[in-house]
């Protein structure tokens, strides 16, 4: 086997093998198309250090950076061992690096996730859930993806990644972006800042990527709190880690369930096995009612009339809950439906975020309330291609953080600022200025002379 390199290192996109396989004829010409390296990617590679750690922002590069390392190891004749948090990372690792191995793949275990290739190198991909399956192999390199997001990180990589680079002194490239400074990832970025000539660690902004329009990055800029920013896309993490609020925000909002009059509801429908969730706010944005269930639609209309008689209330009218918004109403429950889109979720959660950074929340420190906090303190963030998407972690609910959502909403179109005594109940009307596919069906709008206290010119 012989092979042939063209270019630098920062322009190489092709390599040349002279193969002569037994299976077939003579000798070969291939062609491996390889990713091109920007410079930030030339600058990790290079470096001398066994153990890298890249902490990156967004679209850096960082899975490119790790697919061509793999690839340029395995075509070198070396086993190369990939893992990812999960199996659809894996997935799409593994995917690529068939593609772009496939002139020189000898052999494929789709179902092991392995190639074996003509240089006689190796590559074998893991999911980070079961580290242990990785037991007693040999590796000279090991590329870990997207490592701030993996679970027990040090624990997998001391007990199960670590051992299998000690027969042929291996390396290893640690790729994520960071969510919070109390995850392992951290920890082990801090090692290769120490004096450990073993390790070494690489901090990088997306706009390093030279591929990447800088507009776009400034888009997302504006869209983000800068605390979430400079994690997504500057690599820097933060104490909350994927939590929009903030979590000394959230604690610091907690206090006594309010005594006064409920002035605006929110409601999270329940859908599957998640709740429903009635919220109700006073007039200075306190929690005065919280409850949840689970039960059939007939108990959840009937539950929810009883409770707020006249008072506003919007519900979340995404699918199914369209149709129960709609018997609520006829069944005369002052009631406007919310319909989620990605806009109007992220308008919805930039105001949550500005509502507990502003410490105009108040949440319920009760023990029977405690699963709102638990809730709220758990929900995260998760920026995509398509922009930020909000959501409950797997394995928990945030019915509780969309109820609170949906009643701060209805509180500034009801109230609009903070009264100096309680407001009474304000008037639903259809507001011709927003458009159903907005997200918003209908909207509050005050009585009376209250309009002139609203800010600017107007809602």
């Amino acid at each position: 086997m012989r092979v042939y390199r063209h270019g630098t290192d920062a322009g190489a996109v092709r390599l040349m093998a002279s193969v002569k396989g037994k299976h077939k004829a003579g000798t070969q010409n291939v062609e491996v198309r390889l990713h091109k390296r920007h410079p930030g990617q030339v600058a990790i590679a290079s470096h001398p250090a066994r153990f890298r750690v890249v902490m990156c922002g967004r679209r850096w590069g960082k899975s490119a950076c790790g697919i061509r390392e793999a690839c340029d190891a395995a075509i070198a004749g070396q086993p190369v061992g990939w893992f990812a948090p999960t199996y659809k990372l894996a997935l799409e690792a593994w995917r690529e690096l068939v593609e772009r191995l496939a002139p020189i793949t000898a052999r494929m275990n789709e179902q092991d996730k392995r190639l074996e290739l003509v240089t006689g190198g190796i590559v074998e991909i893991w999911t980070l859930d079961t580290p242990d399956a990785a037991r007693g192999r040999k590796y000279a390199l090991v590329v870990i993806d997207e490592a701030g997001i993996a679970r027990d990180l040090l624990e997998t990589w001391q007990a199960a990644i670590r051992p299998t680079l000690v027969d042929l002194r291996g390396r290893a490239l640690i790729l994520g972006t960071p969510k919070g400074r109390r995850h392992g990832f951290v920890v082990l970025f801090n090692r290769g800042l120490g004096d450990d000539p073993d390790w070494a660690s690489f901090r990088a902004s997306t706009l390093e990527n030279p591929y990447i329009p800088a507009e776009e990055v400034e888009a997302a800029r504006r869209e983000l709190p800068p605390e979430v920013f400079a994690q997504e896309f500057e690599g820097i993490p933060t104490d909350d880690g994927a939590n929009p609020f903030g979590l000394e925000a959230i604690r610091a909002s907690i206090g006594p369930l309010s005594d006064q009059p409920v002035v605006v509801y929110g409601v999270d429908l329940a859908r599957s096995m998640d709740f429903t969730v009635l919220v109700g706010f006073d007039a200075y944005r306190k929690v005065a009612f919280l409850d949840r269930w689970q039960a059939p639609w007939a108990i959840t209309k009937a539950k929810i009339k009883g409770r707020v008689g006249d008072t506003p209330v919007v519900a979340d009218a995404t699918g199914v809950g369209d149709a129960i918004v709609a018997d609520l109403q006829v069944m005369g429950v002052n009631v406007t439906p919310h319909v989620f889109t990605q806009s109007s979720k992220l308008r919805l959660m930039q105001r949550m975020v500005a509502a507990f950074q502003g410490k105009e929340l108040t949440l319920p420190d009760s023990e029977d309330a405690r699963w709102l906090t638990s809730e709220m303190e758990a929900f995260e963030f998760t920026y995509t291609a398509t922009g930020v998407r909000y959501e409950a972690p797997s394995g928990f609910h945030d019915d509780g953080v969309m109820a609170v959502a949906l009643a701060l909403h209805g509180w500034d179109r009801v109230q609009g600022a903070v009264p100096e005594a309680p407001m009474g109940l304000r008037k639903i009307v259809d507001d011709p200025y927003v458009s159903p596919e907005d997200g918003e069906i209908r909207l509050f709008q005050p009585a009376g002379d209250f309009q002139s206290q609203l800010p600017g010119s107007g809602w």
